[in-house]
Parts: C-alpha cells; structure tokens; sequence
C-alpha cells in the first residue's frame, strides 16, 4: 500500500510541473508592446528601448529581470527611465496572455515649437518630450527659433532667456484664463522669437502683437490681455505694439 504522505507531497509538485508546463506555452509569448502617450511618435522608440524581445515568454522573462508576482518588468523600467530623463513614474507590466503595457508621467507639454514641416512638443523649460506634424489647440506655438538638432529629454536651444520670456508669457495667458474664464492661449495662432528685440504674437487671425524683449514680458501679457479683451473690438484688425512709446500703442488696419 502507498504510504499517503508520500503521495501528499507529490501532488504540491505536480501542481507546479503543470504550472510550469502551461506557463511555458506559446499563448505567453510576447507579441505587442503597447505605450500609453499622446505623443504618437515616441511610442515605437520607447517600446524599442524596452529591450523586450518579441515571442520572448513572458514568464521567464519576468524571471529573469522582474517581479513574476506584480507582473512587472523592473529591469525595461529602469532602462526607460536611465534613458529618459523626462519620463516619471514608469510601469512597464504584463498583460497577459501576450501584451507588455507601458505607462508613464512626462513633464506637461506646453510648447510646440516649428522645426521644418514638423513641432518638436516641450515642457515649460524647452525639453523636448516628442514631435508631431500638426497643431494641437492649447498649445503656444513658436516659431523662429534656430534648431541645429534636438534629443528626447534635452533643451531644444542654447538660450534659456528665450524659454524664461516664453514662460513669462504661458503662466499670464493661463493666469488670466483662470480668472476670468476666457481661452486667450487657444486663440494665440504663434508666438515668433525670430527678432533680437521683438517678441511678435499673433492673436485670433487679427491682431499682431509686439512685446519689447527688454522689458517685463509677464506685465506686457498682462495688459495685452487687459487690452484685447476691454479696448479692441472683436472684429477689429491691426497691430499692438509695445515697443511705440511709453505705452502700447494700437494701429487698426
């Protein structure tokens, strides 16, 4: 007669034989990364740098460089986050039977800034965070910068003072939002910094607006928008120019 114990103990193996057996069917092999992000681009170079291999088994990869228990591939994290600096809070976890998921924070985008027929998308500071081929209302649009290159995670351009005016401007025209419920930023067309003395702004297809770049920026904001919402006409034309004299002086078309 078996002896029950023996068989007792044998059945806590043959569990984990099975286990093993199903985890290591072709139904857990790797077939898509998928990356939460609204920049489309980024997606494929971030599923790239991974280094997950497509038709890799999931579960043995987990072992080797993750946590089987969470589902979570602690090793393609912390490559992500080694590569990008503006990437924050990375998970990169297993759905199974065949899916990794990428998710992730980024620095909030702000600006879109031209380069040839594309936008290069950055935070406040100018870091790049991705690019895109078409406007996304909400954002400031910038033209006229000079751009040699540009790398994910780094400042577009040599000249902080361009990105401090840029910002100077971005917190009034969301300051001034808030308060009074309007939606300034949707109706700045593009903000040009081509000009060493002059920041051109272009508002609602109409209104041609010059700050003086040796002055506040943040004050000249603040009384465009005082101006353009208490002393010029919804369907007036014309320039706004900040650089006429003592005070802004409005020339309608």
């Amino acid at each position: 007669m078996k002896n029950p114990a023996r068989i007792f103990w044998l059945i806590p193996v043959a569990v984990l034989l099975l286990a093993a057996t199903v985890f290591m069917l072709p139904t857990f092999n790797l077939k898509t990364i998928e990356v939460e992000t609204e920049l489309g681009e980024i997606a494929e170079e971030i599923a790239l740098s991974t280094q997950l291999r497509e038709g890799s088994n999931l579960f043995i990869t987990l072992l080797k460089e993750g946590n089987i228990f969470t589902m979570r591939f602690t090793g393609a994290e912390k490559r992500l986050n080694d590569k990008y600096e503006f990437l924050q809070n990375v998970i990169v976890k297993a759905e199974l039977p065949s899916k990794v998921f990428v998710d992730f924070e980024t620095r909030e985008p702000v600006f879109e800034i031209a380069y040839g027929d594309r936008y290069l998308v950055t935070d406040i500071n100018g870091c790049v965070l991705g690019s895109r081929d078409r406007h996304f209302i909400g954002f400031l649009r910038i033209t006229g910068l000079e751009i040699k290159q540009f790398s994910l995670g780094c400042v577009v351009c040599d000249n902080p003072s361009v990105f401090e005016q840029l910002a100077d401007i971005y917190f009034e025209l969301e300051s001034y939002d808030k308060r009074f419920l309007t939606a300034f930023r949707e109706y700045i067309e593009w903000i040009d910094v081509s000009s060493p003395d002059t920041i051109a702004l272009f508002f609602d297809g109409r209104i041609l607006v010059k700050f003086n770049k040796e002055e506040d920026t943040a004050g000249q904001t603040a009384a465009m928008c005082e101006i353009l919402a208490e002393y010029i006409g919804s369907n007036e034309k014309g320039t706004l120019d900040f650089n006429a004299g003592e005070n802004p002086v409005f020339s309608p078309e």
